[in-house]
C-alpha cells in the first residue's frame, strides 16, 4: 500500500486503551501499517482530541507518551488543516446528522484533500459517507 491514511481519534485511542472493544483490531492494523509505504496523516484536530481523551480516560502521563510518539515517529505526520480543508469540513458538518462531530468531518475533509478513502478510525459515519475504515471495510 503506497497511499495516505487519515487517522481518527477513535483509531488512535483504541490503539492505546486495552479495554477498548476495538483494541485488538487497532493493534493488528498498527502492525500492518508499520510495513506500508504511505503516511498516516493525523489532522491537528485529531491530535488534540486524542490527547484530551487519553488524558481524561486513561492518564495524563500516557497522553504525553502518545503525543511524543505521534510527533516523533516517521510513520505519523501531524498536519494542521488548511483554510480549504477547514471550509470543506464545515460543509460536510453542515449536512451530517447531529451525532457527527466536527472532528470526524475534518478527517473526511483530509481524506478528500489527499484523495484517499482509507481511514484508521472506527466511527460508523466514515462508512456511511463512503470511506474505508481499515480493518472493517475491505477493497
Amino acid at each position: 500500500m503506497n497511499t495516505s491514511i487519515i487517522a481518527d481519534s477513535s483509531g488512535l485511542v483504541s490503539l492505546v486503551s486495552n479495554t477498548d472493544r476495538n483494541h485488538p483490531i487497532a493493534m493488528q492494523l498498527s502492525e500492518e501499517l508499520k510495513n506500508t509505504a504511505g503516511s498516516i496523516i493525523v489532522p491537528g484536530d485529531v491530535f488534540s482530541e486524542t490527547l484530551n481523551v487519553i488524558g481524561r480516560k486513561i492518564e495524563h502521563a500516557v497522553a504525553v507518551t502518545v503525543g511524543q510518539e505521534l510527533i516523533s515517529c516517521e510513520t505519523y505526520l501531524v498536519m494542521e488543516a488548511s483554510e480549504k480543508i477547514r471550509r470543506w469540513a464545515f460543509e460536510l458538518f453542515r449536512v451530517q446528522p447531529e451525532s457527527v462531530s466536527f472532528t470526524d468531518c475534518v478527517v473526511m475533509a483530509f481524506a478528500d484533500q489527499f484523495a484517499t478513502k482509507n481511514i484508521f478510525g472506527f466511527d460508523e459515519v466514515f462508512k456511511k459517507n463512503g470511506y474505508k475504515r481499515l480493518g472493517f471495510e475491505r477493497n
